[in-house]
């Protein structure tokens, strides 16, 4: 199984300092989802899962992602997993003149990042915060795994969009018989939030930790790339949680479709893993570490960082 992906980096100059009443990642997702529509939407007054657009949409691609219930990944599931990951250096933002967000783009989102540009630089002359302080996109930065990282920027107006997609993948044929042991240290950056028999886990199970990086895997495969992996993953307790220094922390957040405040926690902190791992668990933790883990990750939500340790 595969999936491509790229991830751009847009470096941000306000001219003034800026105070965040909400994390930067929940901000900006505004500001490109109103952007997109304003830009895109060309039924205003249809509600996005009854449009006969929402497939070609950008909008509905990236902010909706509607799919029929009969889908691969998500049997009975009209709705599914975004194809772009909001992330920034600096997720609670406090004071800032300038900052970094990052956007991971997965398989057809890719060719719509110059539309992401131009829904940000929109939003800079709009103004953010209540202040409503513009800010300028200073520079857009390309990540690439083999070459070294390189400017999209050509002028204010005019992006570089001759860049190749990344790669993750995967080969059942890679996976040994042999389990390997592994020690691994996890940092949850921003809040990791999934559910756990219909309830929002509130401490790590290994068992539904594994089941979890497992699902997201699936899915995002399924639907943005390609999934050849047969039968079902099987959590075997090889390998243990342990260590756990987490705390739920919870972060409000206005629902413009919900049309109410809510809040949207999860676990941050740090924990260990250790014990015997499949080659195939080693790459689920690898791709938690590219694509973060959980729900809500196009708020930044799920961000998590992996290193392993010696035995």
């Amino acid at each position: 199984m595969d999936l491509s992906y790229k991830k751009i980096r847009f470096n941000i100059f306000l001219p003034q300092k800026a105070r965040f009443s909400v994390p930067v990642p929940f901000l900006f997702r505004s500001i490109i989802g109103f952007q997109l529509r304003k830009m895109c939407c060309i039924a205003h007054n249809n509600v996005c899962a009854d449009c006969m657009f929402n497939t070609s949409c950008i909008y509905g691609l990236t902010f909706e992602s509607i799919v029929p219930k009969n889908n691969p990944a998500l049997a009975g599931r009209d709705r599914i997993s975004h194809p772009v990951i909001i992330d920034c250096d600096d997720f609670t933002g406090a004071e800032l003149d300038s900052l970094v967000l990052n956007l991971v783009f997965l398989g057809s989102a890719i060719p719509y990042i110059p539309y992401f540009y131009y829904a940000i630089k929109k939003g800079g002359e709009t103004g953010i915060t209540k202040e409503r302080i513009p800010y300028q996109v200073n520079d857009i930065i390309e990540y690439s795994n083999t070459k070294k990282e390189r400017s999209l920027m050509i002028d204010e107006q005019h992006i570089d969009t001759q860049f190749e997609p990344e790669l993750w993948e995967y080969s059942p044929e890679t996976e040994t018989a042999a389990e390997k042991d592994k020690n691994f240290g996890i940092k949850l950056i921003t809040p990791l939030r999934y559910k756990s028999q219909g309830v929002y886990a509130s401490r790590l199970v290994d068992a539904e930790f594994a089941r979890c990086l497992h699902r997201r895997t699936q899915v995002l495969c399924s639907q943005y790339g390609h999934n050849d992996f047969t039968g079902d993953y099987r959590f075997l307790g090889t390998w243990t949680v342990s260590e756990q220094n987490l705390k739920w922390r919870d972060y409000s957040h206005y629902s413009a479709r919900q049309k109410k405040a809510m809040q949207l926690g999860g676990l941050v902190g740090d924990f260990m893993l250790a014990g015997k791992f499949t080659s195939y668990e080693c790459s689920l933790l690898q791709f938690a570490e590219l694509f973060h883990g959980g729900k809500n990750t196009n708020f930044g939500l799920g961000k998590i960082t992996i290193q392993e340790r010696e035995i």
